[in-house]
């Protein structure tokens, strides 16, 4: 059994069965109508979630035993649990019906995970985008110490973090003194990063940075490719035709190097103009520029962009340009700014853990002043505060439809709790 599983992910399992004398499970034709079951229970003995129902991949001879591999989805908090084993028969009318055989129950531990650690190693920026709450911060603009920097990666490792770590949160990244180095340590920790970038840092010097350490992922946050819009809301003194090429730069290397990291170039568009056919021929004319800047530096003979019939109104629109290589359309957002309904739910404290320059750590990725106060890095591990009382009391208010901190009260973002909790 895997140890531990990590709740609301796949985990794989191995299960060796054995046939002691079931006929049915050695006769080809009978064998056809069985399949095997796997269920997760509480210790107390009640169920929680089917994790398998599937059809025997082969007959197994009377007297042999064999290995059966498969993977399941961990719909459930972190605790201790136990999966119990089945085989049932099924009717010509697909109703299973379970075969007494004799299993032993496997105890499994269930961890939460978080899915998406930010690690703000500077608040700092050298834009001020109209879109963006940089332009209001009163938090003190400063870059992580890189001693704190540090001990995030090793308690995300040591408790077994496996995802992308997301080295932003408000601030430009590629603005930390030494963001190269903190790549390398993630790295020798077997950490993976990703970096969201506002795309003027992109010298030859921080290229060959980007493709020497290994970056995994990139998302470079264009977000207004026309100069008219460049100049109206990124409030910055970076010319548009310096910007511009340094992101070309950036992508001419991806294409002539080859990933990693992964690259997304990000463009926002607004939200009510997605059916607009000015809006769908602006994507169109700019997925084509991108695609001749590849076209020119691969030399491969690229399609121009098809037709974009639909931007998604939810987020994101995605289009492959090359490989490991896309661009994404997304929508402006307000940060969270708006009215809680009366009936609140939010999975966002089961999924992100945010760590401010100052080793405060809040439960989402809006809360760019960080009101939700968890704990400190300084102070605690992170494991200690992703599984501390403060998040436990967030959790248990959005399970009752209530948000219980002010920072959420305010807060417009919706999620459906019978999707994320399926039961």
């Amino acid at each position: 059994m895997p140890d531990p599983c990590y709740g609301f992910e796949a985990a794989h399992f191995e299960v060796e069965l054995g046939n002691r004398g079931f006929e049915q499970l050695a006769n080809p034709t009978a064998f056809r109508r069985l399949e095997a079951v796997a269920n997760l229970h509480r210790l107390d003995g009640s169920f929680v979630s089917n994790l398998l129902r599937s059809r025997l991949p082969e007959a197994i001879p009377v007297g042999e035993t064999r290995r059966l591999p498969f993977g399941a989805h961990i719909p459930t908090f972190a605790g201790d649990y136990e999966v119990r084993f089945g085989i049932n028969r099924v009717g010509d009318s697909d109703l299973p019906v379970p075969i007494p055989i004799a299993a032993e129950p496997a105890r499994i531990e269930v961890k939460n995970t978080i899915f998406e650690a930010f690690v703000e190693l500077i608040n700092a920026c050298n834009f001020r985008c109209t879109f963006c709450p940089q332009t209001v911060l009163k938090r003190e603009q400063r870059p992580m110490d890189f001693e704190l920097a540090k001990k995030i990666l090793k308690d995300l490792a040591d408790m077994g973090h496996h995802h992308p770590i997301r080295v932003h949160l408000l601030g430009e990244p590629l603005l930390y003194p030494k963001f190269f180095e903190f790549v390398d340590a993630a790295h020798d920790l077997g950490q993976r990063i990703s970096l969201a970038t506002n795309g003027s840092r992109f010298s030859q010097k921080n290229i060959d940075g980007l493709l020497r350490t290994g970056l995994d992922e990139m998302v470079i946050s264009l977000n207004t490719p026309e100069e008219e819009l460049y100049n109206e809301q990124r409030g910055t003194r970076v010319p548009y035709e310096e910007y511009i090429s340094g992101v070309t730069d950036m992508v001419s290397a991806l294409v002539r190097h080859g990933g990693p990291p992964r690259t997304r170039i990000n463009v926002l568009y607004d939200v009510e103009r997605s059916e607009d056919p000015e809006e769908q021929a602006r994507v169109r004319r700019i997925a084509n520029e991108w695609i001749q800047v590849v076209r020119e530096v691969s030399g491969r003979k690229l399609p121009d962009a098809e037709e974009i019939v639909h931007l998604d109104p939810t987020g994101t629109t995605l289009m492959d340009l090359y490989d490991g290589i896309q661009l994404q359309w997304t929508i402006y957002h307000n940060w969270g700014e708006g009215a809680a309904a009366k009936e609140h739910f939010c999975e966002f404290p089961w999924k992100h853990l945010g760590i401010l320059v100052d080793g405060q750590a809040t439960a989402c990725c809006v809360d760019t002043e960080g009101e939700i106060q968890l704990g400190n890095v300084y102070e605690r591990s992170v494991e200690e505060i992703w599984n501390g009382p403060v998040l436990g009391r967030l959790r248990e208010g959005f399970l009752r439809g209530e948000a219980v901190e002010p920072r959420c009260q305010r807060c417009d973002v919706r999620h459906d709790s019978k999707a994320y909790f399926p039961r």
